[in-house]
């Protein structure tokens, strides 16, 4: 009844009395990790299942400061299907993509191809929770407000500062990135430091662009650079252990190479071992749990393309985030097996390090830089948004403050992150911006927020009606599931932290 009596005074009208009658006469089981229809058929729950009507869309959406403008025709600026998925694909694809193969020496083959399938089933469900989350509380499509709502401004404070630490994170491992390629090219009196300042200074004149306008052309060269990385990557490593042999192969490679390529014991040159199908150490499992889980940790940024769809009804939405969840994990599982298979235990946290000298495997190293040279330019946008607005209360959008100020504000800014790159590389390199990125950061906003978001907005409606995800039984075990992985990694990752820095 009092549940009954709740959603009258929230729901006047016919709607309104559906509704009350609906949960006074539904009384359903759930099954944990399922997403269904609604069962029972009344106007809201069958509104929420429809297409918004391109109208009531709201005039932008933020992620982190910087709004997806939408023009003055808002159906002009809807996407089809086809653009939200390329669009989901470039915001997944990122550097732990490079990572793979390294988790698969790690855990075994098996194990870390079954983690990766997890791991992406868990990241679909939960980017369905925040969209779902932000439907059913009538806010903006942004992870930010939808906290707000939930929780108030203490919320979206906290939800803004671990998206923008993630951001300054992944763009630290964008810089660790170019400088680890640059130092294959670098005189050999040079040190990775020495490499990673280096590409800072390359970096830094594209990041004082301030028109996202005048570098949009750089999307299109990032995609296309993205796909033959992955064909000059995979192909020739497949090429290599079906057609000639790895061990062979190695041995022929061995005049071409220059070691030391990589930071395996037995330098790049050095013969692969046989393969681990199956080792699940229990240290290893906790190092790379938060990488796999970064893999395809979206939630940030995907609702914004969802709500951005011009049929965003939710089985278009269920529709395409399966799609897009299977692509990015075809493409990661052939990405890192292949160089797995190739490499063996040579292989290192860094596929673009992993591979030879041959002129198609320096062709994908180069691709791979320019993706995560490009990446970095354009990570620089949300951050620094959102700095200026936090430090000085200038909207970025608008270029309210001087060029001068934004000079200062992206110089500071590139010195930082600087700062936080060379300081991986004493660390760790690429493996310890994984671990902090997935397990600090994207283990909150993937696995620990969304079940919280959920129930809370839930609260307000009450359980009787099914509108999406499962059970309260589902959504405490990924609850759970979530805490458990960021105490154990971060407590993990700041021993290893710990003892670098004893025993450096």
């Amino acid at each position: 009844q009092a549940v009954t009596t709740l959603n009258r005074r929230r729901l006047h009208g016919p709607a309104g009395h559906a509704v009350a009658r609906g949960a006074m006469s539904e009384n359903r089981s759930f099954t944990a990790f399922q997403v269904e229809e609604p069962s029972g058929i009344n106007e809201l729950n069958a509104a929420l299942h429809e297409p918004t009507p391109v109208d009531a869309r709201a005039d932008a959406s933020e992620w982190g400061g910087v709004p997806v403008e939408m023009e003055k025709s808002h159906r002009a600026a809807l996407q089809s299907n086809t653009e939200a998925i390329f669009n989901m694909l470039n915001n997944a694809l990122g550097v732990s993509l490079l990572a793979v193969s390294w988790v698969c020496s790690k855990i075994g083959l098996l194990p870390a191809l079954m983690l990766y399938a997890l791991s992406c089933f868990l990241n679909r469900y939960t980017l369905l929770l925040v969209f779902r989350s932000c439907q059913l509380s009538k806010v903006k499509v942004s992870y930010p407000d939808v906290a707000r709502f939930c929780f108030g401004s203490t919320g979206f404070s906290v939800v803004a500062l671990i998206m923008t630490a993630q951001c300054c994170i992944t763009s630290t491992a964008y810089v660790v990135t170019v400088g680890a390629v640059l130092f294959e090219v670098v005189p050999e009196k040079w040190s990775k430091g020495d490499a990673t300042m280096l590409g800072m200074l390359l970096l830094m004149p594209f990041t004082l662009i301030r028109s996202l306008k005048r570098i949009a052309i750089l999307s299109t060269l990032a995609t296309i650079a993205c796909l033959l990385e992955l064909l000059c990557i995979a192909l020739p490593c497949y090429w290599d252990v079906l057609v000639a042999g790895t061990s062979s192969v190695q041995r022929k490679m061995e005049d071409a190479c220059k070691p030391p390529l990589t930071d395996c014991d037995e330098g790049c040159c050095g013969e692969p071992g046989s393969l681990i199908w199956f080792h699940l150490d229990l240290k290893n499992f906790v190092e790379v749990i938060p990488v796999i889980l970064l893999a395809y940790a979206t939630q940030s940024a995907t609702p914004i393309i969802l709500a951005s769809l011009k049929d965003d009804s939710w089985e278009n939405v269920r529709k395409i985030t399966g799609f897009v969840s299977i692509c990015l994990y075809v493409i990661s599982a052939l990405f890192g097996h292949s160089v797995y298979l190739r490499f063996t235990d040579t292989t290192t946290s860094n596929a673009l390090t992993t591979i030879g000298q041959r002129p198609i495997d320096q062709t994908a190293r180069w691709c791979g830089f320019i993706v995560v040279f490009i990446s970095y330019i354009f990570m620089l946008f949300p951050i620094r948004n959102v700095l200026m607005s936090a430090c000085l209360g200038k909207d970025e959008l608008q270029r309210e403050a001087p060029y001068v100020v934004y000079l200062v504000m992206t110089l500071l800014l590139n010195g930082f992150l600087l700062m936080l790159a060379l300081a991986a590389v004493e660390l760790g390199g690429l493996p310890l911006c994984l671990r902090f990125g997935g397990g600090f950061c994207a283990t909150l906003m993937a696995m620990v927020f969304p079940p919280m978001l959920f129930v809370r907005v839930r609260a307000e409606r009450g359980w009787d009606f099914r509108v999406v995800c499962g059970s309260r039984g589902g959504l405490c075990a990924i609850l759970v599931i979530g805490a458990s992985v960021w105490i154990s990694s971060n407590l993990a990752l700041g021993r290893d932290v710990a003892k670098k820095l004893l025993f450096a």
